[in-house]
């Protein structure tokens, strides 16, 4: 008998697949107690950070808003921070997994530059999002010594003179002389209170002397309007450039760039206005030096046939203040709008040559003078006032045309007295003896319609013509809507350029023709020469004849960005495209004004 001992193993030794397959369990459901924990630590928020924290003076930090988790969330303002200036720089997005879970950002970027040493305090920001609040640890930027800028170059502002008047134009100049040339500069920056700022123009000009040492030249010139009496302050300017220096860092080296903003003392200014002592009676608000030419385009004419008068304006100063006189109302005339135009001399626009253009009927025959309006401007050189008086001019009207008598018809036949001689002669006879047998006459000619057909071509030919000439003699003389056509035409090619120009952005064009349009339509309604309707229109006449409301508030805007445009041209493409539209309504608006009793 065979006894056989089976032993079974030691307790800790026993090892199941059931006991592996716990271990396994155990393990994943450790993981995923991790992974529901960061899940839980991932939470929405707002966070900010400043790189670096510590610069020198001259230079910036980068301001991050980070928001995560949050959506598209659009820029916060900005914020305000004493002894520093901010500015919004854009945004970025970022997109991540990590430990199975996806996450999104939104982070806003702002530029922070100091204005002096020292320590900068960031506040705390705050934001809601979705109806909840989020906000910031405040933070810290350190402001060392800094570079000296003088060592890389010097932004200076000047002008003419220290005192100017209102309404007068003067060019002031941003020089920026510099050591190291940027890598990048923008145009320069001025604060203007009291100022309008017109065109602009960038030189680069032959090296000079600053200190001992050469300097490049750049000057920026701007055509800048007074437009109110006072002390004032033009500037500081400033002037944003980036430059690349080299660190030395690294096996080959290296680069780094920093963002430097050049800034020049303040400019005072005195505005005067014009001096009541000695001003002309007819003295509008004209600044400058200006002559005047007027020419007629007839100077024989009858009563009723148009005459065209031009006057050119040459000379320095402020052209956008230029109007056309009134003719005195003694004037044997009558007087419809025409077009003024504006050559410019140079390409800020203070010299150049302002041309108008109207329509003169004279009303009664004889010889007629004309004494045109003295021109008067106060010249802000001398400090004393110029009057201009063209020549009177002289024209000839005669009476009007008038219908000619026509000959009458006689009737030809012997002369009285006469009497005819009987062909009984042989000579006579002899000249019938050998005419051969009579035949039946035929159709005469004047009996054919061929006839009849060669004779009036000619005749409705000259008809035509005669009728051409007489219609045209009275569409000439019907001046009143001669001169409502020429308007109408040139508001609808001035309308039909809106959309071009604003498509293309040509920005000067665009609003030229807007002037146009609306100069001219505006005299179609209230009468008078288009040139000198202003934004007071809607406050006067037009409120008088009920032009209120959303079309007024239109023409008020379009006025307000043709003055932006004159004196800071640089409007947005898009700016365009409303403007058109807006323009479109007006004019529309206009004409419905006109039209109705």
């Amino acid at each position: 008998m065979v006894n056989a001992t089976h032993r079974l193993p030691a307790a800790g030794s026993l090892r199941t697949p059931f006991a592996a397959s716990g271990c396994l369990r155990g393990w994943v459901m450790a993981m995923m107690a991790c992974i529901t924990g960061l899940r839980l630590l991932a939470e929405p928020s707002l966070i900010a950070q400043l790189e670096p924290q510590e610069i020198p003076l001259g230079d910036s930090a980068t301001l991050n808003l980070v928001f995560t988790d949050l959506g598209e969330v659009p820029a916060p303002p900005t914020p305000e921070v004493t002894g520093a200036t901010i500015q919004y720089r854009g945004s970025s997005r970022n997109f991540s997994f990590i430990n199975f879970k996806q996450s999104s950002s939104v982070t806003h970027q702002y530029v922070v530059t100091p204005k002096a040493q020292g320590a900068v305090s960031i506040p705390a920001i705050t934001v809601e999002v979705g109806g909840r609040p989020y906000q910031t640890q405040p933070l810290i930027l350190r402001v060392g010594a800094g570079r000296d800028l003088s060592r890389l170059g010097v932004l200076q502002l000047s002008a003419p003179r220290s005192e100017v008047y209102v309404g007068e134009t003067f060019p002031v100049e941003v020089r920026f002389l510099f050591r190291v040339s940027p890598a990048q500069q923008a145009p320069p920056t001025l604060a203007m209170e009291g100022f309008l700022k017109g065109r602009q123009r960038m030189e680069n000009l032959p090296p000079e002397k600053l200190n001992g040492h050469d300097h490049g030249v750049v000057r920026w010139t701007l055509a800048v309007t007074a437009i109110k009496p006072g002390e004032f302050e033009v500037g500081p300017a400033e002037l944003q450039t980036l430059y690349r220096f080299d660190t030395g860092r690294g096996f080959f080296g290296g680069t780094e760039q920093r963002q430097i903003t050049f800034n020049s003392e303040p400019l005072p200014l005195r505005v005067l206005n014009p001096p009541p002592a000695g001003r002309p009676a007819g003295y509008e608000g004209a600044v400058g030096r200006f002559r005047s030419e007027v020419r007629l385009s007839a100077t024989n004419v009858a009563v009723g046939d148009p005459v065209t008068v031009r006057v050119r304006v040459s000379g320095a100063g402020n052209f956008d203040a230029l109007r056309l006189p009134p003719l005195p109302s003694s004037a044997p005339f009558q007087v419809y709008p025409g077009t003024n135009s504006f050559a410019e001399g140079d390409p800020l626009g203070l010299t150049g040559t302002k041309t108008f253009e109207l329509v003169l009927v004279p009303e009664e025959s004889g010889l007629q003078t004309l004494n045109w309006p003295v021109w008067s401007s106060w010249d802000p050189d001398t400090r004393r006032y110029l009057t201009d008086a063209p020549g009177p001019l002289r024209i000839e009207v005669r009476q009007g045309a008038t219908a000619q008598a026509q000959p009458s018809g006689s009737h030809v036949g012997p002369a009285p007295g006469s009497s005819s001689r009987p062909a009984d002669s042989a000579a006579d006879l002899a000249l019938f003896a050998d005419v051969g047998p009579l035949r039946r006459p035929g159709a005469l000619m004047v009996s054919r319609a061929a006839y009849w057909c060669a004779w009036s071509f000619p005749l409705l030919a000259y008809a035509t013509a005669g009728l051409a000439i007489w219609w045209r003699r009275r569409r000439t003389a019907d001046t009143v809507g001669l001169a409502r056509r020429r308007a109408r035409q040139a508001i609808a090619e001035a309308t039909t350029a809106l959309a071009a120009h604003a498509a293309a952005g040509r920005v000067a064009d665009f609003y030229a023709a807007l002037n146009a349009a609306l100069q001219e339509q505006l005299a179609l309604l209230l009468g008078g020469v288009p040139g000198h309707f202003t934004e007071e229109v809607l406050e006067g006449p037009l409120e008088a004849r009920g032009f209120s409301g959303t079309d007024a508030a239109r023409l008020r805007r379009l006025f307000a960005a043709m003055a932006q445009a004159r004196f800071a041209p640089g409007a947005a493409s898009g700016e365009l495209v409303e403007n058109a539209r807006d323009a479109a309504e007006v004019l529309a608006a206009l004409e419905h004004l006109e039209e109705s009793p």
